[in-house]
């Protein structure tokens, strides 16, 4: 679909827009007959880029959540849901534990510090992913997720080990086990053949009561199946909370405009990604052709910007929206016609065109 095409349609989204917002909820519909079957609420949490979206959406088999290769691509509480063995598994998608510090340094949303608080009161087990890849924060776990451990009381936790397939050692791998868990597991005492190690250095990089710990690699879901099991195992029986057609609680929009944003977080270098604001100006869903069809604008703070984003001849836009494509045909399952423009914060896209 041409530009101009796309370009005649924005008008008419927004009249769509704004009754959709004046008649319409953005909350998920919610199951119209109750029925009764096993539900879990699992709270997925840890430290920024440890790989909690990428999970969630390798055990969802859709990419339902935006995940980059920088810190703090999730920006807020999401919900994605999925049935294993009669049971709906929902999970919590929370982003990385942020500071005052870095909620300023990348123009985060405020509501990102309190995310991982508002998950926590919503489930019934908790999730703590760590990356054993990092030499650096691998032997253990960041203290603000220690302390939102222990305010859980006797909610359930467990630990996932991420991106194991990048830690060649066996002997490195146990001992990074038995640092983040305090050398406990569900309760018992793992062997430590190393006696020289402080007892006490132990206690202050850890957490003593995590009920398992699962090895995987969220990129090639790796041991993702064991933690479906362990879900499934915990949860309860009652009235479903969400439709069985649901598999996310955000709007089609949302999940378009956030997907954009993870892939230019993906291509862009340093903190230029996160100066970018992202708007879906155009959504139609074409039932009979099974396609979508969309339009998003991302304003960029100057020409100079904007031209970076471009690259020489259009050509880096053009990757970028080829990869967009890409995750939101997977999201989707349908086929997705993007439309992918840059406007300079205060100008028109006709100003940029004309140029």
């Amino acid at each position: 679909m041409s530009t101009s095409i796309m370009l005649s349609m924005r008008s008419t989204y927004s009249c769509i827009k704004y009754i959709r917002c004046l008649y319409f909820s953005t909350q998920i519909e919610q199951p119209a007959n109750k029925v009764t079957g096993k539900v879990v609420n699992v709270a997925i949490i840890g430290a920024p880029n440890s790989g909690k979206s990428t999970l969630i959406n390798k055990i969802m088999e859709r990419k339902i959540c935006a995940a980059s290769n920088k810190v703090h691509t999730t920006t807020k509480l999401a919900r994605a849901m999925c049935y294993e063995k009669d049971t709906q598994i929902i999970f919590l998608d929370t982003p990385g534990v942020v500071s005052d510090k870095e909620q300023k340094k990348y123009k985060l949303p405020v509501a990102m510090l309190g995310a991982c608080e508002k998950s926590l009161r919503c489930a019934n087990v908790v999730g703590v992913v760590h990356d054993v890849s990092n030499k650096w924060s691998r032997d253990s776990i960041h203290q603000d997720v220690i302390s939102m451990l222990n305010s859980i009381g006797k909610i359930p936790s467990f630990l996932i080990l991420n991106k194991v397939d990048q830690l060649k050692s066996k002997k490195q791998l146990l001992a990074t086990i038995r640092n983040l868990t305090n050398g406990v597991i569900a309760g018992r005492t793992m062997p430590n053949p190393d006696r020289t190690q402080s007892t006490k250095s132990k206690l202050q990089k850890g957490y003593s009561h995590f009920s398992d710990v699962f090895l995987v690699s969220a990129l090639t879901g790796d041991g993702v199946g064991a933690i479906k099991e362990y879900l499934v195992s915990n949860a309860k029986v009652m009235n479903l909370q969400y439709s069985p057609d649901y598999w996310t609680d955000q709007t089609p929009e949302a999940l378009i405009e956030e997907t954009v944003r993870a892939k230019f977080l993906d291509f862009l270098p340093q903190e230029i990604p996160y100066n970018l604001k992202t708007c879906l100006e155009y959504y139609d869903e074409l039932e009979d052709e099974e396609k979508v069809v969309c339009s998003v604008v991302v304003e960029c703070p100057s020409d100079r910007i904007a031209r970076l984003i471009s690259g020489a001849g259009g050509g880096r836009l053009q990757q970028i929206k080829s990869y967009t494509r890409n995750d939101l045909m997977d999201l989707f399952k349908k086929t997705v016609v993007i439309d992918l423009q840059l406007k300079v914060k205060n100008k028109s896209i006709d100003d940029i065109q004309n140029k």
